[in-house]
């Protein structure tokens, strides 16, 4: 029987963002798992749970009182379109901040094996061949 891959990702945002555990969201992905952020300046691709686990983590030192909301889209059988809206404060500055990103996974045998940050939420829909 195979898993829904939106049921995947929703577990694993829900572990990362309301359980605070980081770790338990990326429990099972492969050790080939990308974690893809295009033109990122440490590079754009980290590999396996300990790479997206660093990168989480480094992304989380620059804010506090974080707050995200999510909304998963069916792309096809393997892929899910997450469009994410993350507010928070900017750790040092104390000024308030709204990002809407996006994220296209790729899920295969009840496992995430890819993901592709979007900063452009558009261009991500297009990516994953579906309308916003």
């Amino acid at each position: 029987m195979t898993q829904d891959p939106v049921a995947i990702v929703d577990r694993a945002y829900r572990m990362a963002w309301y359980e605070q555990d980081i770790e338990g969201s990326f429990d099972g992905v492969p050790e080939d798992f990308e974690w893809v952020v295009p033109g990122h300046p440490e590079g754009s691709v980290r590999h396996g749970a300990d790479g997206a686990i660093a990168f989480f983590r480094d992304w989380l030192e620059a804010w506090e009182d974080v707050q995200v909301e999510w909304e998963l889209h069916a792309v096809d059988e393997e892929r899910v379109l997450a469009v994410t809206t993350q507010r928070a404060r900017g750790r040092g500055s104390g000024v308030p901040v709204e990002l809407r990103f996006a994220q296209l996974w790729t899920v295969r045998d009840g496992r995430s094996v890819r993901m592709v940050l979007f900063a452009d939420v558009d261009k991500a829909f297009a990516a994953a061949g579906l309308r916003p």
